[in-house]
């Protein structure tokens, strides 16, 4: 039995073996297969994109290509500047002679620094170009490089379709790739000449600096052998006067290109100015004030409109070249001698003209860059010639009293002092401080009474203003100069001051040594733990809030009166009321979003502040963000407005003020009364000032019983009909409104406007008709009663 059992054989299958391998052979391959069609259908749609996205950049890059970039005209302006750079340094790298002259480095350093400014702006220009071509060039080559373009077919026919679709690719892109790779070779080449002379710039600008440093370490030490020692180095004066018109005409050139916005907005400070002073002429003219003729101010308004304006608008030019400021200060010398010719005496107007003339003079000599003996004698002229006159003025003090101002003697004082250390230090050798010596004291003489008449000019208009314009117009912004006041406000005494001081600083290199550092600490980077800041930035950030609020109480200041405005065309009142409020919270919001732009906090940041703000709101401050908001909805809905006679809570007055938080209402009894926007708002408010602007008043009389009431009628009528703060329009009327035993009552209704002293107005009728009552024997009723007495004598009696 056991080998029976051991003998047996299980068979098996063959054919179904075959067939299982073959079916898993075949899935396998059929799963290759469709992982490999699945690649195929992926990377043909990435293909697709890719060539779409490809063309695209191709046409965008293509478009940029046309637009073009003129390396022409930029080379030019580049040779332009490397002969103007190899021009300014003559007189101080070439040809300088026995010394430096301070002049003559101010005016190199000031010209360099303009150059420099003018090849950044086209390095600039140039980098933003070439960034872009390369960005263009990066984003086709990024896309030629994609995977799916490596993915092909195994068929044939796809493998040519595909070959053939990137020839006919090839093809579109190839001019644009050719052209962004010359023109990125071009800009590159431009790009390094205009480092190299970047880099020239720069470095003779840190030598002039060092120049400068080195004379402001010996500002008393012999520059030049006196004038009794025979010179050294003597350049032929006609070379040197060639060379300082040419580096001036070359400053104010550049600067005058740089800053042609700050001449725009001068120009129309100007006009603006000038076309006020016209308007207030006509203005007293058209009032019968013919004094306005002999008036300072208004005598020729042309010529102080334009003294004042360029009195103020000066200090927008930052670090003028020394001709610009100049020109801008002998503009206003000469206007002012204009002026000034009726209203001073002889004397003084011959004592300013020769400061002006001399002061002309200095600066004249101030242009020519480098030193000589001819120039050195012309310094101890002027100088000479200045103090003279300094001290004659100082000396005659029989002429003092005619001065409004003595205090104008000092700085005739320190100019006198100055002009003298000039002619000293210049005579030993020490030309540089003599020059600047010179210059300096004559122009803190010619500044000082400059400023010195231009506030009387401007304290002159606030006055005539002040007379003239009573109530707020629309042509001067609706300025209430009730507020504004008879004289300059304090600010801009404090900026006339600040002014001098520039001026009369600036001619020192000492002032720059004081300014650099501020400007290093303000403009440098400062790291508090990992966040990086400037000074300035803050500062920025801070001031423009500061304007901001400053301008929203200027405006609402000024702006507001208790007077109303009446339109010229229909009489009816225009009130600026709630605009106020509008205007102050969008100067606010503009502020707040200029600040902060200009202090270069990311947009990121303020929404975190209003997050912030919204989780305050939701803790804390739903009051205050309820009157803000109340505020906002009378500002634009005005309910109320300013200058409105309403009433609230009881209690009546005008509105005074709608501000951000409360408004505040001037009451009949003369107190303020300060009520949050959100309980005004959500007050029931009675507003007499709006809709037909008039009032019913009632007055309730009671006549004698038996009295002519159609006489009573008549004559109520007729007291109304003379009484001309009673409207007549709608009708007086009269009606009866009960009968007694002893009287009549009657109600007179009548209209007035709503601005109206309503009290006094009931007063006055009361005793009109208190009045004509008497004449014509019409009696009032008063309260009677009658009483019975019933007297029984005691012996009256009833059994």
């Amino acid at each position: 039995m056991a080998a029976t059992a051991e003998s047996v054989v299980v068979p098996t299958d063959s054919v179904k073996d075959n067939y299982v391998s073959r079916m898993q052979d075949f899935f396998n391959k059929s799963a290759k297969q469709s992982v490999s069609d699945f690649e195929q259908d992926r990377a043909s749609v990435r293909r697709n994109q890719v060539f779409e996205q490809i063309k695209t950049i191709s046409r965008h890059a293509g478009s940029f290509l046309k637009k073009g970039f003129d390396t022409a005209a930029v080379r030019t302006e580049l040779k332009e500047i490397i002969r103007w750079h190899q021009l300014s340094k003559d007189g101080v790298f070439n040809n300088q002679g026995s010394a430096h002259s301070s002049r003559n480095l101010t005016t190199t350093f000031n010209i360099l620094n303009t150059l420099t400014t003018e090849v950044s702006t086209y390095k600039k220009r140039v980098d933003n170009y070439q960034d872009q071509l390369i960005n263009y060039r990066l984003q086709i080559d990024s896309l030629t490089m994609d995977k799916s373009l490596f993915v092909v077919s195994e068929d044939s026919v796809q493998l040519s379709q595909y070959l053939g679709r990137l020839h006919v690719l090839s093809k579109e892109i190839s001019p644009v790739s050719k052209q962004l790779t010359k023109n990125i070779s071009i800009i590159q080449t431009l790009q390094n000449e205009l480092n190299l002379e970047l880099m020239a710039l720069e470095n003779d600008t840190e030598e002039i600096r060092y120049y400068q440093q080195q004379i402001a370490e010996k500002t008393f030490d012999k520059e030049f052998a006196p004038l009794w020692e025979e010179s050294v180095y003597n350049r032929p004066i006609q070379e040197i006067l060639h060379l300082s018109v040419i580096k001036a005409k070359l400053a104010l050139t550049y600067y005058l290109k740089g800053n042609w916005a700050r001449l725009l907005f001068l120009i129309a400070a100007v006009i603006l100015v000038v076309y006020y002073l016209f308007s207030l002429k006509n203005s007293l003219k058209n009032q019968g004030q013919m004094q306005a003729e002999s008036a300072m101010l208004l005598a020729q308004p042309l010529i102080s409109g334009t003294v004042i304006a360029l009195s103020i608008v000066q200090f927008l030019f930052v670090n003028p070249p020394f001709v610009f400021s100049t020109i801008l200060i002998i503009t206003q010398a000469i206007l002012i001698s204009v002026i000034l010719r009726k209203h001073i005496s002889n004397y003084w107007m011959t004592i300013w003209l020769c400061l002006v003339g001399l002061y002309i003079l200095a600066v004249l000599d101030n242009m020519v860059l480098q030193a000589s003996r001819s120039e050195r004698w012309c310094m101890i002229l002027i100088a000479s010639s200045t103090f003279l006159l300094g001290l004659f003025s100082l000396i005659n003090r029989s002429r003092h009293a005619e001065l409004r101002e003595r205090w104008i003697l000092f700085p005739i004082g320190l100019m006198t002092v100055m002009e003298l250390l000039s002619l000293g230090l210049n005579l030993a050798g020490s030309f540089n401080i003599a020059k600047v010596l010179l210059v300096t004291g004559l122009l803190n003489v010619v500044v000082t009474i400059i400023f010195l008449w231009v506030l009387r000019l401007v304290n002159e208009g606030l006055t005539y203003a002040s007379s003239i314009y009573k109530k707020q117009e629309r042509k001067l912004f609706y300025i209430n100069y009730d507020r504004v006041g008879k004289r300059a406000p304090l600010f801009f005494y404090l900026i006339l001051i600040l002014g001098w001081f520039v001026l009369f600083g600036r001619n020192f290199y000492e002032f720059r040594l004081l300014s650099e550092p501020i400007h290093d600490f303000f403009y440098n980077t400062h790291k508090l733990g990992s966040y990086s800041f400037t000074v300035i930035n803050i500062v920025v950030f801070v001031l423009i809030m500061a304007c901001a609020t400053i301008l929203s109480k200027i405006v609402s200041f000024f702006a507001s009166g208790p007077q109303p405005h009446h339109n010229e065309r229909d009489g009816s009142q225009f009130h600026l009321g709630s605009w106020l409020l509008l205007i102050r919270i969008t100067i606010i919001f503009t502020g707040f979003f200029l600040a902060f732009a200009a202090a270069g906090i990311p947009i990121q940041q303020i929404t975190l502040i209003i997050g912030a703000l919204g989780v305050g709101i939701g803790f804390g401050l739903q009051t205050l963000v309820n009157n803000l908001v109340s505020g906002l909805i009378i500002a634009f809905e005005k309910p109320v407005n300013v200058d409105d006679m309403i009433e609230v809570g009881g209690q009546s007055g005008r509105v005074k003020s709608i501000g951000f938080r409360s408004s505040v209402i001037m009451t009949t009894e003369g107190a303020n009364l300060i009520i949050p926007n959100g309980d005004l708002l959500g007050s029931r408010v009675i507003n007499w000032s709006q809709g037909t602007a008039r009032k019913r008043l009632t007055s309730h009389i009671e006549v004698k019983y038996g009295t002519d009431l159609e006489k009573v009628k008549s004559l109520l009528l007729a007291i109304t009909e003379k009484n001309e703060q009673i409207l007549s329009i709608p009708t007086p009327i009269v009606q009866f409104a009960s009968v007694s035993a002893q009287s009549v009552a009657l109600d007179l209704f009548f209209w007035v406007k709503a601005n109206k002293d309503t009290g006094q107005i009931k007063s006055d009728i009361m005793v009109t008709i208190n009045n004509i009552f008497r004449q014509e024997n019409i009696v009032l009723a008063l309260p009677a009663q009658e009483l019975i007495v019933n007297r029984q004598q005691p012996n009256d009696q009833i059994d």
